[in-house]
């Protein structure tokens, strides 16, 4: 009776370790057809868009993101599941912000939000990245970003835009698409405080206008040793206008635009030029633009407003290496608006091209983590050693 119960012990052992064999088996061959159909079908980038200079291998020998493949998660190959991955995956211990008010000039307000975690005294000897956000940049998004510039060294603050994340409207204007004053401000602010710090910035989507434009109108004063722009509009008007972009995409921007000019009717409503309520009953991204961020910022013509706003205006004077990270799948921005002809005329620009990424996703591994995250930072910390260690010319030579 004993041997039987023996016996069996050891045949439930055999069919369970042959389960788990098969189970094993199973995957990696679910795994190994997903990979020759990724590798038959998609070329693996990122494939890196740049002027042939000096820099151009520098950057490819400091940042493996840019040799590495890259292979979304393999249940998220669709660009509208990287779209929301970008928007909800976060970190399990999430930072707690400490918000730092900032007066400007014009009586306005911006706010600087400094993550902790868990560590009560600051390390001053960081280099900072201020983190510039878009208008649909969820919390989850802004966490993840600022847990994962402190795992690799860096000291993050976001940059929050007056009247947006809860910060008061104490003037009646908001910030348009592309004006940089306010952050021009911030950052000068930042470096006051942080002395002897290396500053970089690195932005997500429309927030991406700013930055860019900060880039262009400052050119060598910006005080930034490199830039990143993960998914960025590259011609505003034309994103405000397309109809290519999916109408859910259009009204989920549109309606946090709305609830914006909600949340600060009152002192907007000191805008004699200011239509509120026609504002709230349009449908249409670039009529609201125009009825309250021209009219907000006393621009009487859309024409002089994207003039002063597109991102790209000034791109020429633009001395500080810039990643661009952009997906061909992406819903918001159409392959055929990725200015390629640019990256490859100034050598400061740098553009990191998938197939796949969809808008801010880019997200990789079993348990997703974003590769253009990764990869920025590298770019970052790259951009920091070039400029200890050399200094560029305006040909983009490293000497």
């Amino acid at each position: 009776m004993e041997n039987a119960t023996t016996g069996n012990k050891s045949d439930e052992g055999g069919n369970f370790l042959t389960f788990l064999v098969l189970k094993g088996g199973l995957f990696f061959l679910i795994s190994y057809v997903v990979w020759i159909y990724v590798d038959s079908n998609y070329d693996l980038g990122p494939r890196l868009v740049s002027k042939n200079s000096s820099l151009r291998p520098y950057f490819l020998q400091k940042c493996l993101g840019l040799r590495s493949p890259f292979v979304p998660t393999v249940w998220a190959f669709n660009p509208h599941v990287q779209t929301v991955l970008s928007a909800v995956v976060c970190p399990a211990t999430g930072p707690r912000f400490e918000r730092e008010y900032l007066e400007l000039k014009d009586g306005g307000l911006v706010a600087l939000d400094w993550p902790t975690f868990g560590e009560k005294t600051v390390n001053n000897h960081r280099s900072v990245v201020i983190v510039v956000c878009g208008v649909v940049t969820t919390g989850n998004a802004v966490a993840r970003v600022c847990h994962g510039a402190w795992r690799r060294g860096f000291r993050p603050v976001v940059f929050r835009q007056r009247g947006h994340n809860d910060v008061p409207l104490t003037t009646p204007r908001l910030q348009s698409f592309g004006d940089p004053s306010d952050f021009r401000e911030a950052l000068e602010y930042i470096r006051a405080t942080n002395p002897g710090s290396n500053l970089t910035a690195l932005s997500l989507s429309t927030g991406c206008g700013v930055l860019i434009s900060y880039l262009g109108e400052y050119g060598s004063s910006t005080y930034l040793t490199a830039a990143v722009c993960i998914s960025p509009i590259y011609c505003a008007e034309n994103f405000y206008s397309s109809q290519d972009i999916s109408g859910l995409y259009r009204w989920i921007l549109l309606q946090k635009q709305k609830a914006s000019l909600l949340s600060h009717v009152s002192c907007l409503q000191k805008v004699n030029a200011l239509d509120g309520t026609s504002a709230l009953r349009t449908e249409s991204m670039g009529e609201f633009e125009e009825m309250v961020f021209s009219q907000t910022n006393g621009i009487r013509t859309m024409e002089d407003y994207w003039e002063q706003n597109e991102p790209t205006r000034e791109i020429d004077e633009v001395a500080v290496p810039l990643l661009c990270i952009s997906s061909k799948d992406d819903p918001l921005v159409p392959t055929e608006s990725i200015p390629t002809e640019l990256f490859l005329t100034y050598p400061h620009f740098f553009l990191a091209l998938t197939e796949k990424g969809g808008h801010c996703g880019f997200f990789e591994g079993l348990q997703p983590e974003s590769r253009a995250e990764r990869l920025a930072f590298e770019f970052l910390r790259a951009g920091q050693r070039l400029n200890m260690t050399t200094h560029v010319n305006g040909n983009g030579m490293l000497v």
